[in-house]
């Protein structure tokens, strides 16, 4: 990486101005035409140096640029950051340089949490906005091409014959010409797929590139394989295809509804994609919630917990004019209030165990394709071999024995039919007073489904989270 001409210092990238600028001598420069003398020297740069800072918490590793300390870890929060060596990785193809600034980013996340009623507090704090940190995230963009005869597969009513219906089949040809450049995935297994998905970047804008523009940034070294998301972005580039053609009338005509276009991975280019990421801890330090920025587009993607405090008031609240409807009702009789808390139990156990599963899903990381594929190795025979059994979430006593409690209680009324009513109120009351309790188990879980274990629990051997 270059260094001012002038005094030799370090250079930071100005996100605004899209400059380099000396922040011993003042000297600005644009990283293009600062670039030039090197490339000159060198055309074919191949890697770039800079040094790492290792986690000695979790692991996790970030290369810096410049003389620049990393104060805390991105990855668990962790301030026990120790500088590890220098280093020299393979230089990237392309890279999209930071276009919105961290007060920009900063103030997109401020926006996007607002809009959470039940969002706590901790997850506003100035201490959260201070740790956000621009880093280069490693990607891969695709290009896929198909070129040629397409056949798919029509069928159409023909006519009927006594107890036979007869349809005529056809091969449906169409000569494609299409490309697609610009798909592209995350590299890093630490980066969860459904963040990079969630806020994609625009890989038209990309450019060659420019150790420069590093400058003042973090970077992460990718650790997944290229060829890992080849289907995924054939899918991408079929699936739109396949919306174009449903519009043309021919395939309609010949009844074909899903036309199919096979598309090819013709080339791979590495990069680096600009993003500001931030980690915070929950309340109760087992658990870390994720922020991240699109440094391009400004767009934010952040696991939002729920404050139960603040979702019982604004459920009593709510639950003022449904009072008012009700008294509107001449009568209602003590049975009703019974099947009433049954239903609500069925609803609520029902509301409990999907959430679960979804916990299993977002601990075990299955949807997460960049991460499991570190977790098969190959043998010598090509078979695969799994090698981290993840833990599942259970539906556990403490969940379901609410629901059952309130629903045996509400059933014994119903089958023995009391003549006084203060058993259907008194019972009413403990099942609806369970089933609201119930409500905080499932905000827990909710809290859980949008959290990630610490990672240094990971590393240790083990989710201790639950």
């Amino acid at each position: 990486m270059a260094k001012c001409p002038h005094c030799g210092a370090e250079f930071e990238y100005d996100v605004k101005k899209k400059s380099v600028y000396c922040a011993y001598c003042g000297s600005q420069f644009n990283p293009k035409e600062l670039n030039k003398d090197v490339k000159k020297a060198k055309k074919n740069e191949s890697v770039i140096s800079g040094k790492t800072y290792s986690c000695t918490q979790c692991g996790a590793t970030l290369m810096t640029f410049d003389e620049t300390a990393v104060t805390f870890c991105s990855y668990c929060s962790s301030q026990n950051i120790v500088e590890n060596e220098v280093v020299k990785e393979k230089a990237p193809d392309v890279i999209i340089p930071f276009a919105k600034t961290e007060e920009e980013c900063v103030n997109n996340y401020k926006r996007a949490i607002s809009h959470f009623l039940f969002s706590p507090g901790y997850m506003k704090n100035d201490m959260v906005v201070k740790k956000f940190r621009g880093i280069y995230m490693p990607y891969a963009i695709y290009k896929l091409v198909h070129n040629g005869d397409c056949i798919n597969k029509g069928k159409k009513y023909n006519h009927r014959s006594g107890d036979y219906v007869y349809y005529d089949d056809f091969d449906i040809h169409a000569v494609v010409d299409a490309s697609y450049d610009g798909v592209s995935f995350d590299l890093l297994s630490k980066f969860y797929d459904d963040y990079s998905q969630s806020i994609p970047f625009d890989a038209r804008k990309a450019e060659e590139f420019n150790p420069n523009y590093l400058a003042g940034f973090y970077a992460d070294k990718g650790d997944v394989e290229v060829d890992t998301y080849n289907s995924d972005a054939c899918l991408i580039a079929s699936n739109d295809s396949t919306r174009y053609m449903k519009s043309q009338k021919i395939f309609a005509k010949y009844g074909c509804t899903t036309p199919k276009v096979g598309f090819g991975v013709t080339d791979k280019r590495y990069a680096m994609f600009p993003m500001y990421f931030a980690s915070i801890k929950s309340k109760d330090d087992k658990h870390i919630h994720y922020a991240a920025i699109n440094g391009q587009t400004g767009k934010v993607a952040a696991d939002m917990p729920i404050s139960f405090p603040k979702y019982i008031i604004f459920s009593l609240l709510m639950s003022i004019p449904i009072f008012l409807v009700i008294n509107l009702i001449p009568y209602i009789l003590p049975r009703a209030i019974s099947f009433f808390v049954i239903i609500m139990s069925i609803i609520a156990w029902i509301i409990c165990t999907s959430q679960l599963n979804k916990c299993n899903d977002r601990y075990g990381r299955y949807n997460d394709k960049g991460y499991t594929s570190l977790l098969v190795e190959v043998d010598e025979n090509g078979n695969k071999k799994k090698l981290k059994k993840e833990k599942k979430y259970k539906m556990k006593a403490k969940y379901w024995v609410k629901y059952l409690i309130a629903i045996l209680l509400s059933f014994i009324m119903i089958v023995f039919n009391p003549v006084n009513d203060a058993y259907y109120y008194g019972t009413a009351i403990i099942g609806l007073v369970l089933i609201i309790w119930s409500f905080n188990d499932l905000v827990g879980i909710h809290n859980t489904l949008v959290s990630r274990p610490i990672p240094q629990l990971e590393k240790r051997g083990g989710d201790e989270s639950e």
